[in-house]
């Protein structure tokens, strides 16, 4: 940390996001401490650390760390990652001591026993001492980041049900989220990023993209109905959307066989969420994400790209190169390997820190290459091959070469 580094309020809404959740995590730990709830506190700090700090902030920010972006951003990254690290420590001193002092002293050379805890009752309520005062809380971003992860979360989900893998783009992704929440376009940024969707669209209600549907339990039926049990699956079925959503809020639903009306029981139906349409949904907690499954040809295309790159990446780090390295690439394949390489072949080359970059469908010349790798990608066989090369002028911006981690 220096003075170079920018205030709190000069850097990114990511840095703000994770600033505030310390400052909640903060709070909420030295409220458990207090009443003698180690477990609980703890817990805090640790799913704080797993999911938002470590698979979050750190992950979002790679390419931050690496240098992709300008000066003040990569050093308001790494402040904000120290004083997470730092205010970390503060609060699991107390039952990792040797753990929390070690990487104290390495983050400031000092020991963590002799630092003040972190929150009320630190010396100024500064950063240094504490998360909390002017860098504190902001909830309004702590709730839009959080409906973006629980969308990231769903849509994913929908993802899987079809088999379509994160690195092939999607037009479309139509969302709903809780009644006066709204997502600026900041943060929405990161939701695109994640589900690698060309455009959200918000819905009021999730209305027009699913469908309830009623199961019968034929368990719970036989003992009330009989040898009428079909009836009474058949009547379930019947049942209307309307009566469905007042079921499933704990309403009286009744059905009527044989002349006989029943009101039905907890157990005598599950009420299930069917997708409208092409679209892929996923609903939970008053939040849905419904996902455009259709692919045209340009979007095939980048995903093949896409799918190129990771291959080359994990082909640089097996051959041991750094993530700096400049490389000479060559991609051998059938047309439509060869038409996506081409179309995004300045895509490729950043993200690989490639300066020259070869396409074509004949190998003859595969032998002048350090490394080379048969891949198959979607079916087709590929094959893969590159040779470190030194760059001419600067070092190189070290960001594509990351996603090899």
């Amino acid at each position: 940390p220096s003075e170079a580094d920018p205030a709190p309020h000069d850097r990114s809404l990511l840095d703000g996001w994770l600033i505030s959740r310390l400052s909640a995590v903060v709070t909420e730990v030295r409220s458990e401490l207090n009443a003698y709830q180690l477990t609980r506190a703890y817990r805090i700090l640790g799913e704080f650390v797993s999911e938002e700090l470590s698979n979050w902030y750190v992950r979002r920010s790679r390419r931050r760390f690496w240098g992709n972006t300008d000066d003040d951003d990569t050093r308001a990254a790494f402040r904000t990652l120290w004083e997470a690290l730092r205010t970390v420590c503060l609060l699991s001193a107390p039952v990792t001591p040797f753990v929390a002092d070690w990487i104290h002293r390495g983050l400031t050379g000092k020991t963590v026993h002799l630092e003040a805890f972190p929150g009320k009752g630190s010396a100024d309520g500064s950063a240094e001492g504490s998360v909390e005062g002017p860098a504190g809380r902001d909830e309004s971003l702590e709730r839009e980041v959080e409906a973006v992860r629980a969308l990231v979360s769903l849509g994913r989900a929908a993802r899987e049900e079809v088999k379509i893998r994160v690195r092939q783009p999607l037009k479309r992704l139509f969302a709903v989220v809780p009644e006066g929440l709204e997502i600026r376009k900041e943060v929405l940024g990161l939701l695109r990023d994640e589900l690698n969707v060309k455009a959200v669209d918000f819905l009021a209600s999730a209305d027009g993209l699913i469908t309830l549907v009623a199961k019968p339990n034929y368990k719970a039926l036989g003992p009330n109905f009989g040898k009428q049990t079909e009836l009474a699956a058949t009547a379930i079925r019947a049942l209307s959307e309307a009566e469905l959503q007042a079921y499933k809020a704990g309403d009286p639903v009744s059905i009527e066989v044989a002349g006989r009306t029943t009101v039905l029981g907890p157990e005598a139906l599950t009420v299930e969420e069917e997708s409208k349409g092409e679209l892929v949904v996923r609903s939970e907690n008053g939040y849905t994400a419904a996902l455009d499954p259709t692919l045209d040809e340009a979007l095939k295309a980048e995903g093949t790209a896409r799918e190129l790159v990771n291959r080359i990446q994990r082909l640089r780090k097996e051959s041991g190169l750094a993530i700096t390295d400049r490389i000479r690439l060559a991609v051998y394949g059938p047309e439509p390997i060869r038409g996506a390489a081409d179309d995004h072949q300045d895509f490729i080359c950043d993200e690989t820190l490639a300066l020259q970059f070869e396409i074509n469908d004949s190998q003859d010349t595969v032998d002048g290459y350090d490394a080379v790798q048969n891949v198959t990608i979607d079916d087709m066989a590929v094959v893969i091959a590159l040779s470190r090369q030194v760059a001419d002028g600067p070092s190189a911006d070290p960001a594509g070469a990351g996603a090899q981690d």
